[in-house]
């Protein structure tokens, strides 16, 4: 069984073309959209490219409490401090992307702080750097909305069309299903409650491969299976 991570980006590559092209201008840019509709693969879609072309890339998830993204900003970058206030962290951050430009992609913002957006605002000071961000609305970012003011730097993403939102469930039944014996109509009932959200086509198709959500004969018990891909994608 394939991993998740290894799907084919299905219908993204103008909105994946536009996000590489904003970050590599140094554009801040934010991604928006309700959950499950590839936010969280757009980046990390881009994390492999740009490190596949040599670039340094912090891929972090917003925090609440900018401590405690400071700590985990440090860990990731092997930041040395032999303090651990903000203030020593804040300065030891700083210096290293002084020192190393990088693309900080920056995962589900919620209502950021008036200093979170002095300590990015820091990090963008320094040539070389960038950042992409996303959330699941673009008014919901926070003090980071003197950042993302630019709508042309904005990348809504809404469902898939019904042709890509077949081929996506056809990738997902090859990667997670191909042993799994299924109904012949298995495709069209991941369709219907998954609306071309494709969060839930992927979900719906990688929990169908546990057995206890089979029933035998060629059955899938769809209304557990319905109910926990939701539950999946919010939690």
């Amino acid at each position: 069984m394939k991993a998740i991570s290894e799907l084919e980006l299905i219908g993204r590559a103008r909105e994946m073309a536009k996000l590489k092209r904003l970050v590599e201008s140094k554009t801040p840019t934010l991604i928006h959209g309700a959950p499950g509709c590839g936010k969280t693969r757009l980046l990390l879609h881009l994390q492999d490219q740009l490190t596949a072309n040599g670039q340094d890339v912090l891929y972090v998830r917003f925090e609440q409490s900018l401590h405690t993204l400071f700590l985990k900003m440090a860990e990731k970058l092997s930041v040395k401090c032999e303090k651990t206030s903000s203030i020593s962290l804040r300065g030891a951050l700083w210096k290293a992307f002084e020192a190393k430009p990088y693309v900080i992609l920056l995962h589900d913002i919620r209502e950021a702080t008036l200093p979170y957006y002095r300590f990015f605002q820091g990090v963008l000071a320094n040539k070389g750097n960038s950042i992409a961000g996303a959330t699941v609305h673009e008014h919901a970012t926070g003090a980071f909305r003197r950042m993302f003011w630019n709508q042309q730097a904005a990348i809504p993403l809404g469902n898939l069309n019904k042709r890509d939102a077949n081929a996506l469930i056809e990738a997902a039944m090859s990667a997670f299903l191909s042993d799994v014996r299924l109904p012949p109509d298995f495709g069209r009932r991941v369709a219907q409650p998954a609306r071309g959200n494709p969060g839930r086509i992927v979900e719906m198709c990688s929990l169908a491969a546990d057995p206890g959500y089979q029933a035998g004969d060629h059955h899938i018990r769809f209304a557990a299976l319905v109910m926990d891909s939701l539950t999946g994608l919010l939690s």
